[in-house]
């Protein structure tokens, strides 16, 4: 384990640090089936679930921790519908309770885009019941969740609950797609007195007193935080993740910056031809050649030849 932490670069530097918050962690922590469930029945009270079912999008390669599978109720940082690889969107949580699906999404950097990220979230969803043979009549209510850590439009509430409605009359479309922004650092909005424990103890875990709280849920969040932390295997799972990560930006920033020469050499080359047609255009003046045919030949247009006749020496 040494070893690898050294060949690592010091990627796991900060792992005794990592909490509630982390992406990785909170995908650990929704693998079990009895937490997340217990979340959701605070994040949408109107619900009742009893019970949370295994996607069907499942692979053989998924992660395992001391041995065990994740919770087989839970779909953990999955790759959604191979039909959008092209921009592929890894959920921390996605979970089907047979008559709805929800996603929930750790959020601690501010985004301007959020609000379109939660529709194409929306739209895996749907893909993704539609690739397992269903009509679209049959798709069921989808929940994309945010968790922010931050106030996502700036209006101080602990809640944002969005649906599509009819701006000329109000009347719902009841296209069943609902998308949920929660707040820890909130002061308004009506919502439980326990949820609003809950994200306080997610907006700071170090600075909550959880040994005072008699939620249980937060016991249960901060424990299995505490569990994941001490234990190798999620420890090495941890950085093989952080690797994947910083590869991955790696290879993008090489990609921006192929793009980025590419577009470079061809600014070039068009700054080239356009001096080379400048060039011949000023030649065949010196001819004193026919502006129409000038313009032909070099494609240049006939205002930019007079323009060359008044700037000879326009050429560069």
């Amino acid at each position: 384990m040494n070893e690898e932490l050294q060949e690592s670069g010091g990627c796991t530097a900060g792992i005794d640090t990592v909490d509630i918050r982390d992406d990785f962690m909170f995908s650990y922590v929704m693998s079990d089936s009895r937490i997340c469930i217990e979340l959701l029945q605070y994040l949408l009270p109107e619900h009742k679930i009893d019970r949370i079912e295994y996607s069907e999008f499942d692979d053989e390669d998924e992660a395992t921790v001391d041995g065990k599978r994740k919770a087989p109720e839970v779909v953990t940082q999955k790759a959604l519908a191979e039909s959008f690889s092209k921009r592929g969107v890894r959920l921390d949580a996605y979970v089907d309770d047979g008559a709805n699906v929800y996603t929930i999404e750790m959020q601690t950097t501010r985004q301007s885009a959020l609000p379109k990220r939660a529709r194409l979230y929306q739209a895996h969803m749907d893909i993704n019941q539609l690739s397992r043979g269903q009509y679209y009549d049959k798709l069921r209510p989808g929940f994309v969740i945010f968790i922010c850590t931050f106030d996502p439009f700036g209006r101080g509430l602990c809640r944002y609950s969005f649906r599509n409605v009819c701006k000329e009359e109000d009347f719902e479309l009841k296209d069943e797609a609902y998308k949920l922004f929660f707040n820890t650092t909130g002061t308004r909005g009506e919502i439980s007195e326990s949820l609003r424990e809950i994200l306080r103890y997610i907006n700071n875990p170090a600075g909550y007193p959880v040994e005072k709280t008699k939620l249980p849920l937060i016991h249960k969040m901060d424990r299995a935080v505490d569990m994941a932390k001490k234990s190798k295997e999620w420890r090495k799972a941890y950085m093989k993740f952080q690797l994947a990560q910083q590869d991955a930006e790696r290879r993008g920033e090489a990609r921006g910056e192929a793009r980025g020469e590419a577009r470079g050499e061809a600014r070039g080359e068009k700054r080239g031809e356009a001096r080379e047609k400048r060039v011949t255009a000023n030649k065949m003046l010196g001819e004193h050649l026919p502006l129409d045919l000038i313009s032909r030949v070099t494609g240049l247009s006939i205002e930019e030849i007079n323009h060359l006749k008044t700037t000879p020496n326009a050429n560069s």
